[in-house]
């Protein structure tokens, strides 16, 4: 470890470089690290993001993974999800204000139309309980390229440049704000306010998990944070994993 210290109520073990931060959270969740231990490191070797995809991780962007322990079932665990996208978006709102920032279903955080961000939850079974590894990378200085969707970095839209550690102080004091909210109120605050600032409802779209397809109007967010798309024939589909598209850019 190469540094520790407190900030809005986190404990942060900082790193140069690490395989993967959801990495060094697990090995921590497994020797009894506590809820609200943040790993940051400056750069990742093996940096990965939703579906086992690889996530280019060098020096410049923020890459940290929060353990999480809010002692709820592991079903309610994936709303970190959405807690972790409204606090990246929070974030960048709040260092460029006019920005051009949406939500896109489940996790992805748009800048201009480009991802800014990976987001990544991982659960771990601890005890008779489960934690959550809450991994967040923001693009401050580098888009990663050759991925599927356009990307873009932070630094090309902000008038006063900020630091990685900057960024970094930003991230956690929105994060606290967020976690605080979704433990004592539950996920309901958190599904409104992702709403408010998602992308595409009402509108139809495509939903791709891995050779199945599901195309139809996107009808907003369960309870349970699931996406629900209406098919033409009026099928109900709720979905849990997968990744959307317009259905008019297939």
């Amino acid at each position: 470890m190469n540094h520790e210290r407190q900030s809005h109520g986190f404990r942060i073990l900082g790193f140069d470089c690490v395989s993967s931060t959801n990495d060094e959270a697990d090995r921590l969740a497994r020797n009894g690290a506590s809820d609200r231990t943040l790993v940051w490191a400056l750069s990742q070797r093996s940096g990965r993001g939703r579906l086992g995809r690889a996530w280019q991780s060098p020096e410049g962007n923020l890459y940290t993974t929060a353990l999480l322990d809010p002692g709820l079932p592991l079903g309610r665990l994936q709303e970190l999800s959405f807690v972790a996208s409204l606090a990246v978006h929070d974030t960048v709102a709040g260092l460029s204000p006019d920005a051009d920032l949406v939500l896109k279903w489940p996790n992805d955080v748009l800048l201009g139309g480009a991802k800014i961000s990976g987001i990544l939850t991982e659960t771990l079974a601890r005890g008779a309980s489960f934690v959550a590894l809450l991994g967040v990378g923001i693009n401050l200085a580098h888009a990663p390229g050759a991925v599927r969707y356009p990307t873009t970095a932070l630094a090309d839209h902000l008038a006063v440049p900020v630091t990685v550690e900057g960024l970094l102080d930003h991230y956690l004091k929105a994060l606290s704000v967020r976690y605080a909210l979704w433990c004592s109120e539950g996920f309901s605050p958190i599904r409104e306010a992702w709403t408010v600032r998602s992308r595409w409802i009402g509108r139809t779209v495509s939903v791709a998990n891995g050779e199945q397809s599901i195309s139809g109007r996107y009808d907003g967010i369960e309870a349970d944070g699931a996406m629900i798309v209406v098919a033409d024939d009026g099928v109900v589909h709720r979905i849990s994993a997968g990744d959307v598209r317009l259905a008019e850019d297939d």
